[in-house]
């Protein structure tokens, strides 16, 4: 399985607005197979993504797709660790 989460634009933690567990086959359907698509956040423990200098806006919308890979769902071509991925120019 793999879940995809929609993240808040904030500089603080708990910045997650939501997440849901999909099969990978559902993700490729969602957003592409191209690799291109995807970047892996290496050393990420969190979907978490700093971007803003303010407070965080615990309202707004989603402003991040991102994509977590179990272990057991890795390959080759796409998702070849496991981990955190963010996914390039998708809109929650």
């Amino acid at each position: 399985m793999a879940t995809i989460i929609y993240v808040r634009k904030s500089s603080q933690a708990y910045n997650t607005a939501s997440s849901r567990e999909v099969s990978v086959a559902d993700v490729l359907n969602l957003y592409g197979a191209e690799p291109s698509s995807y970047v892996y956040m290496k050393g990420a423990d969190s979907p978490d993504i700093p971007v803003d200098k303010g407070p965080a806006k615990f309202f707004s919308d989603p402003a991040h797709v991102v994509v977590k890979i179990d272990r057991n769902e890795t390959n080759r071509e796409i998702f070849p660790e496991d981990g955190f991925y963010i996914v390039k120019e998708a809109k929650p």
